[in-house]
């Protein structure tokens, strides 16, 4: 029986090195009730895994053996503490969709509104694979094999400390489900601008960018207060004058540009939302008032 020098107990020879602030399985109902599509990554492993595997995985990500947890574009790393003094390098990884794949899924998610106004609120829509069939490609791994498990422990793969990750994996997906567009090169964030940007083209034909258009930074050469201190009270321009003026020039979310970027995170960019809002309100405004100069005439 040897010491654990990070907790200064006794640890069993077959036991593993336990992690100071590891990364833990949380779920108090285990597995039970896993969302649909973070169920597909473990079943993915776990259908190629041993029972004991599946097993001391268990344990091992209830215990919190991971010492750090990662999810980035197309891939899960981690580092899992076993019995060695350093701990494993654990990797899951998804083939990408290309660009031309994205351009598609995206094409195809904004024919339906139902999947933006899912994804927009957190929630995955029951149809979501719809889409990526129309592209020839998949979200969810179609086939275990097609989910990669690498780790650096020499065991026979998938193995426990690959497990441990696809549970954290899963647990993650619950809490974040566009976390999930990542696994294929794509991040949720900018999923959803995709997304809005072309639901925006789909429903009205005109693209909206947001990027047009800053506030003109010239600033109006009045003369000083001292110069118009004779005709300061008198009376100036009559409002009828005012109609004669030309028109000054549109400048399209003047308010939201002076404000600038929300300091506000989110799945989203909120000043893009809001200036979407703005446009969609304003468009609704000019066809309520042609409709009623046409049948004033």
């Amino acid at each position: 029986m040897s010491v654990n020098p990070a907790q200064g107990q006794p640890r069993k020879p077959d036991a593993p090195r336990r992690v100071r602030h590891g990364i833990k399985f949380r779920r108090k109902e285990g597995l039970q009730g896993i969302p649909w599509f973070a169920k597909a990554f473990v079943d993915a492993v776990e259908g190629r895994a041993s029972m004991g595997a599946r097993v001391l995985g268990m344990e091992y990500a209830l215990s919190g053996q991971a010492a750090s947890f990662g999810l980035e574009t197309g891939v899960v790393e981690a580092l899992v503490q076993g019995r060695s003094a350093r701990p494993y390098a654990v990797k899951l990884s998804l083939p990408h969709l290309t660009r031309e794949q994205w351009v598609e899924v995206v094409r195809a998610m904004a024919s339906e509104a139902i999947f933006a106004a899912k994804l927009l609120v957190g929630e995955m829509p029951e149809a979501i694979e719809e889409p990526f069939a129309a592209s020839g490609a998949a979200l969810l791994p179609r086939e275990p094999a097609e989910l990669k498990v690498e780790c650096n422990c020499g065991e026979k793969l998938p193995c426990k400390h690959a497990v441990a990750v696809v549970y954290l994996l899963a647990e993650r997906l619950e809490v974040d489900p566009l976390a999930v567009f990542c696994l294929r090169g794509l991040d949720g964030p900018t999923l959803l601008e995709r997304l809005q940007e072309a639901r925006t083209v789909h429903t009205t034909g005109v693209t909206q960018s947001h990027q047009s258009a800053p506030l003109p930074t010239q600033k109006a050469q009045l003369p000083p207060l001292e110069a118009c201190l004779d005709d300061f009270w008198r009376p100036g321009r009559k409002l009828t004058d005012f109609e004669q003026l030309p028109a000054a020039t549109h400048v399209p979310h003047a308010l939201l540009r002076r404000l600038g970027a929300s300091p506000l995170g989110g799945r989203f960019p909120l000043v893009g939302l809001l200036a979407s809002v703005q446009d969609s309100v304003r468009a609704k405004a000019m066809e309520l008032r042609r409709r009623i100069e046409e049948g004033g005439s």
